[in-house]
């Protein structure tokens, strides 16, 4: 329990505000109600295979064209300390990278790939004409191609994210995921990439033609919608079911962004440390190996979880 402790000593402020709104209900048991929600696997529709639909959405036209503005927080629980991050509300962009840990065997920093393209994301969006529509894909190309540039060694996963008007523009390789939650339930997800179990897809300066295998597209989004991005030490140890149901309990409860970001990133910790959880994770390598297998994938998280407000919010 030290150990645990010592870990989530980051967020130990939004844990006590949980445990204040939440008196009769202990940090332990918030976490086992939400763990006690049977996990559903989303299958893709028919059709492109880039993103996932999964509740019908009226035409783009038949929405309301309030001006929108995103409110986010991250939370970060290193293991190996090779996830990255930014956001920059302004612009409406947030984003998330994940080292491939197996440079670690050749003494290469894996997370040093994953912190440089996160900070040229940064860095291009701060510097970007706002008068100009920034795209997600145009800006991990340029944050890829600076880091190749840099001879940065090592290789990502990433998701990039950004608000334009009353659509959320995205772009991904990898793992590394992002839902949106509309009312608590997920309408909206990205695919994993993988060449095989385990195995993302991933940008390298040694593959300089996988950003061709990047997704990239919009999905309208609404006053209220939840977005959750994360890197795998998220998604292979939650379910969508269990992660809808903390946004759903979050949501009655008033949480901020950061107090949402804080309490799902505890949520994957503890799976993450529980040797007998039936996780994405194990279910997914039970079906790849046909071995019943067990247990949460002890790695890196990182959770961002944005709102969609409208820009006449407070």
């Amino acid at each position: 329990m030290t150990r645990a402790m010592s870990t989530l000593e980051p967020i130990q402020e939004t844990l006590r505000e949980i445990k204040k709104r939440t008196p009769e209900v202990g940090i332990a048991e918030f976490v086992v109600r939400v763990l006690l929600t049977t996990g559903t696997e989303y299958l893709p529709e028919d059709g492109d295979a880039s993103h996932r639909h999964l509740a019908a959405n009226p035409p783009d036209d038949a929405r309301p064209c309030a001006p929108l503005r995103m409110d986010w927080a991250a939370c970060e629980l290193p293991l190996h300390g090779e996830d990255a991050h930014f956001g920059h509300a302004e612009a409406g962009f947030v984003g998330v990278a994940d080292g491939v840990g197996g440079y670690r065997d050749d003494g290469i920093d894996a997370g040093a790939f994953a912190r440089e393209l996160m900070a040229n994301a940064l860095e291009e969006v701060e510097v970007a004409d706002t008068a100009r529509r920034l795209r997600p894909k145009d800006i991990l190309r340029r944050a890829y191609e600076t880091a190749v540039i840099n001879g940065t060694a090592g290789a990502s996963t990433a998701v990039i994210l950004a608000l334009d008007g009353a659509k959320l523009r995205f772009a991904y390789i990898g793992d590394s995921a992002f839902v949106v939650l509309r009312g608590g339930r997920i309408v909206h997800r990205s695919e994993q990439q993988q060449h095989y179990f385990n195995c993302p897809y991933q940008l390298s300066g040694h593959h300089r033609d996988n950003l061709k295998m990047a997704k990239a597209g919009g999905v309208p989004v609404e006053d209220g919608d939840v977005v959750v991005v994360g890197t795998d030490g998220l998604f292979d140890n939650v379910h969508d079911g269990q992660l809808e149901r903390a946004v759903q309990m979050g949501t009655e409860l008033g949480f901020s962004p950061k107090n949402m970001a804080d309490i799902i990133a505890v949520i994957a910790y503890a799976v993450s440390r529980d040797e007998r959880a039936r996780s994405p994770f194990s279910v997914a390598y039970w079906k790849e190996y046909g071995e019943e297998g067990y247990g949460g994938k002890e790695d890196d998280i990182t959770v961002i979880v944005a709102y969609i407000v409208s820009k006449e919010s407070s």
